[in-house]
């Protein structure tokens, strides 16, 4: 009953209750002389999936690393290799990078190397299903590091493993869900990527049919990543439309309880502000400061640089130098330590501008050097770098 009630929770969003309720479960299943550890695995990837989110990563890195050392003893690769996915999302956020990239690689490493069309149907459809949502990840992991071929080759080659996985299984629900989060994610990786390469009409349809394919399997978390990219492209086109875009997205994640999404979208809201020029000084600085504020307090370091940069931008806007650099160069630290382009040139390109502006060509050469060779060295046009650096 507990179980059905954290379940019943999680369905409305209510994640602290949904947590708890698993908790209790938990203690009770652990408690017994005979563990059903089946069982006891379930709940614990549960609880990690909530925990995440609402900024308990450690907590659900240790839930998630339980359940991974169940399904290892067990052979049971599949949850073996949607543990490995499920980390990686956790050392991304934290800045671990590299750890990230290992921890898919070796969860495409488990699904490839599995013995295939042995086990049962339902068995090989899951196994396809997580592949899919592996090479998204991979897609997606590429297209933040700049390496945006590569992120449209991951993101088709998940669409084809979803799209396969869902004919098999067109008359299940699970299924049906699962396959749609890993097609809206993939077309929102594609839709990124594509921007980045200069093909934003094409990047406006892909995410465009990621919001339908989220919201009509009632994937809330998926569809936020979608409106908050959105909201990035309608900027440079709309800036109307990308403060409606950006605010429903911000209410979605308000609703499901997501504090990371929520803090995309308040720093995308505040380059939406910025845009309309007459709405920046309060809406704008309110909103950058509360993305900062909440990438604080949650840890989320892969994130913090973007309010930041933001911040910094404003601030140069209205001419007040030295609070601009300030702002550059903590964003400059974190993309460095990152090593995430889309991140280091707005840094090095806004530095550079506000040393021209006082006069100090040398240093402000310097820095357009250093800006040009970030661009260089991942192969990134630095005009899209320009309009579109806060994609995710």
């Amino acid at each position: 009953y507990l179980v059905s009630a954290g379940d019943w929770a999680r369905g409305i969003y209510a994640n602290e209750d949904a947590v708890r309720y698993y908790d209790r479960a938990l203690c009770i299943l652990e408690a017994d002389a005979v563990h059903d550890v089946p069982a006891i695995s379930g709940i614990r990837e549960h609880m990690g999936d909530l925990l995440g989110p609402i900024g308990r990563r450690e907590q659900a890195r240790t839930q998630f690393n339980a359940v991974h050392a169940w399904a290892s003893a067990t052979a049971d690769t599949v949850r073996e290799a949607r543990m490995q996915r499920k980390l990686a999302g956790l050392h991304w956020d934290a800045g671990e990078r590299e750890r990230s990239f290992g921890c898919l690689r070796e969860g495409l490493r488990l699904l490839e190397s599995a013995p295939s069309p042995g086990a049962a149907q339902a068995n090989d459809i899951s196994s396809d299903i997580e592949l899919a949502h592996l090479c998204q990840e991979m897609g997606r992991l590429s297209f933040r590091t700049g390496d945006n071929q590569a992120a449209v080759g991951w993101g088709e080659r998940a669409l084809q493993q979803a799209e396969r996985a869902a004919e098999r299984g067109r008359d299940d629900p699970a299924i049906h869900r699962a396959t749609a989060a890993a097609v809206s994610h993939a077309l929102n990786t594609i839709g990124a990527a594509l921007a980045r390469l200069d093909r934003s009409a094409e990047a406006v349809v892909r995410i465009e049919r990621s919001v339908a394919v989220a919201t009509e399997a009632g994937l809330l978390q998926a569809a936020c990543r979608s409106y908050a990219n959105l909201g990035v492209l309608y900027a440079t086109l709309d800036p109307g439309r990308a403060v409606t875009t950006c605010q429903m997205g911000l209410d979605t994640a308000k609703k499901i309880g997501d504090l990371g999404f929520q803090s995309r979208l308040y720093a995308n809201l505040a380059v939406a502000y910025c845009a309309l020029t007459q709405r920046c000084d309060d809406e704008g600085v309110q909103a950058a400061q509360s993305a900062i504020d909440l990438d604080r307090q949650l840890g989320q370091i892969d994130h913090l640089a973007v309010p930041l940069i933001v911040l910094g931008q404003i601030h140069q806007c209205h001419g007040k130098a030295d609070k601009a650099l300030r702002y550059y160069q903590e964003a400059l630290e974190l993309a460095e330590g990152m090593g995430e382009p889309q991140l280091m040139f707005p840094c090095l390109e806004g530095m550079a501008t506000v040393y021209l502006d006082q006069g100090d060509d040398a240093r402000a050469e310097a820095y357009f050097i250093q800006a040009d060779a970030v661009c260089t060295r991942a192969g990134v046009d630095r005009d899209s770098l320009v309009v579109l650096p806060f994609l995710c």
